[in-house]
C-alpha cells in the first residue's frame, strides 16, 4: 500500500467583491553623519537636519537631536518642508553599520497629520547611546528614515474573484521536526553524561567548526559518541533549537536570572562553534534585557570575554542610571569587583562625564 496522497488545495466559489484601499508612496533616505562623536554633545535642544528628500510629492527632513532627552538619551524627528497642503504620513527610523550590514531594530512612528515646514511632536523617537555602538563605524553614524505618505481612498469596481486558499509553506516545520529525532539521527552527542542525537549534515551546514569535524579533511572516520563536557546539557540543546530553526528556544519559563545566565552560557557556545548570527543576538538580548540587578553580572562577563560592545553597553548603562547604589547592592557586583576591578574605574570614569538622570 502506497503512501496516502497529499490533499489538493480545494477551490472556493467565486464571489463577488469590491475593495476600498488606500494609497500610499513610500521612500527611504539615508542620513549619514560623519565624525559622530563631534556631534554629542550639541546640547538639549540643538539638531542636525538631513537635506531634503522627496516622497509622495511633498519634501522632508530628519532632524537628528544627539542630546535632546532626558538623560543625553538621543531624539529623531521627521520635518515636513513643502509649504501649503496638510500631508498624512508615518515613518520609521533604524541605524545601519554600512560595513557590516547590521541593522538596529525599527522604532515605528504611527500615521499622523503634518503641517507645512513644522515637525508633529508624536513623532518623536529617543533612545539611549548605547543601542547604536554597535551600529556606529569609523566614528560615523548612519539613520535609515522610510516615509510613507498616505493618499485619499479608493473603491475598486466589483469583480468576481475565485479564492484559492494555497498551504503556508512547511519547511521550516519540517526542519525543526528533525531536531533531537533519534530515528534518522547519524551522530551522537554525550554532553556531560546526557546523550543528544543529531544530524551531521545540519550541524555542519549552521556552524564551520561541525562542519570540519565531520567532512573536513582530518575528519575522524568513526565519531562514536561524541564527549562534550565545556557545555552544559540544556545549553547544547538551546544551541541546536538554533541550528534547526534559526531561532532562539522559548525561555518563558525561565525568570530573568536564569534566562540572562542561559544566554550567557549560549553566547560562549556560539563563539566556541562558530556561529556568528547566534552570538549577534544573544548580545543583543543581553543588551535590551539590562537592569540594576543584572548589569553587574553581565559587566564582569562581558570583561572576562572580551565583548567590547556589550561592556560599553554595561558600562553606560551604569553612567546613565540613577539607582548607583542598587547596582553596588546587587549579587553581581561583589563579583564584578573581585574579578575585575579595573572595569570600575571605567565605568567611574564614564559617570563623571555624563550626567545621570
Amino acid at each position: 500500500m502506497g503512501p496516502p496522497s497529499k490533499p489538493q488545495p480545494t477551490p472556493q466559489p467565486p464571489m463577488t467583491t469590491s475593495i476600498c484601499t488606500v494609497e500610499a508612496s513610500q521612500g527611504t533616505h539615508l542620513f549619514h553623519i560623519a565624525g559622530y562623536s563631534l556631534h554629542e554633545r550639541l546640547g538639549p535642544g540643538s539638531f542636525v537636519r538631513s537635506a531634503p528628500f522627496s516622497v509622495g510629492g511633498y519634501d522632508w527632513a530628519v532632524r537628528f537631536f544627539p542630546d535632546g532627552g532626558e538623560g543625553g538619551a538621543l531624539v529623531l524627528l521627521l520635518e515636513r518642508l513643502t509649504k501649503d497642503v496638510v500631508a498624512k504620513a508615518s515613518c520609521h527610523f533604524r541605524f545601519l553599520n554600512q560595513a557590516t550590514g547590521k541593522a538596529s531594530p525599527k522604532w515605528q512612528v504611527c500615521s499622523m497629520n503634518y503641517k507645512a515646514r513644522s515637525v508633529n511632536k508624536r513623532a518623536k523617537v529617543s533612545t539611549f547611546r548605547w543601542n547604536l555602538l554597535m551600529y556606529a563605524q569609523d566614528d560615523g553614524l548612519t539613520i535609515e528614515c522610510a516615509v510613507t505618505v498616505v493618499k485619499e481612498p479608493k473603491v475598486s469596481e466589483t469583480k468576481n474573484v475565485p479564492v484559492f486558499k494555497e498551504p503556508p509553506s512547511d519547511l521550516s516545520l519540517h526542519l525543526g521536526s528533525l531536531f533531537l529525532e533519534d530515528d534518522t539521527s547519524d551522530v551522537t552527542f554525550k554532553v556531560q553524561g546526557e546523550v543528544i542525537c543529531a544530524h551531521k549534515i545540519v550541524l555542519a551546514m549552521r556552524s564551520p567548526v561541525f562542519k570540519a569535524k565531520f567532512y573536513g579533511p582530518e575528519m575522524e572516520e568513526n565519531l562514536g559518541c561524541i564527549a562534550v563536557e565545556d557545555v552544559r546539557p540544556a545549553v547544547f540543546k538551546a544551541m541546536l533549537h538554533f541550528i534547526y530553526t534559526d531561532s532562539l528556544p522559548d525561555m518563558d519559563a525561565f525568570g530573568d536570572v536564569d534566562r540572562q545566565e542561559m544566554i550567557r552560557h549560549l553566547l560562549v557556545a556560539a563563539d566556541q562553534y562558530e556561529m556568528k548570527r547566534l552570538k549577534l543576538m544573544c548580545k543583543d538580548s543581553l543588551c535590551n534585557s539590562l537592569s540594576v540587578d543584572s548589569v553587574a553580572t553581565t559587566l564582569a562577563f562581558a570583561e572576562q570575554h572580551n565583548l567590547c560592545i556589550l561592556k560599553d553597553a554595561c558600562i553606560e548603562f551604569i553612567a546613565f542610571s540613577n539607582k548607583i547604589d542598587d547596582v553596588v547592592a546587587s549579587q553581581g557586583y561583589a563579583h564584578l569587583k573581585r574579578s575585575c576591578p579595573s572595569v570600575l574605574l571605567e565605568v567611574l570614569e564614564k559617570s563623571s562625564k555624563f550626567p545621570r538622570v
